[in-house]
């Protein structure tokens, strides 16, 4: 898990938050790390593949809400970063699907 946290999206955000990217604050990254970790504490869990799907599920409803709550953050370049994180996150579990695992969940982005 400890090599995924450090492919998390938030890392990239930071760097252009620091580069002068305005759409990022270090509120709107925080906010972004604890459901991300929320995520792979939850993979971390899960033993079977329902049990990644409801993780997948939960982390794009909470970014839905972040996304709504924030104005509207999340835009195609960091919606990529996002959905490959969390298929290539639930992957490393032992998720086999091909696709988009985001797409039946997300409202917002």
């Amino acid at each position: 898990m400890q090599s995924l946290v450090k492919q998390k999206p938030t890392f990239f955000w930071t760097e252009r938050m620091n580069d002068g990217d305005d759409i990022f604050t270090v509120s709107l990254i925080s906010k972004s790390d604890k459901i991300l970790d929320t995520y792979l504490h939850n993979l971390s869990k899960a033993k079977e593949t329902s049990e990644i799907w409801k993780a997948i599920e939960t982390v794009v409803k909470s970014f839905d809400k972040l996304n709504m709550d924030d104005d509207g953050f999340i835009n195609t370049e960091e919606r990529e970063e996002l959905a490959g994180f969390i298929k290539y996150a639930a992957e490393t579990y032992g998720l086999k699907y091909e696709g988009d695992v985001t797409e039946e969940w997300r409202m917002e982005w």
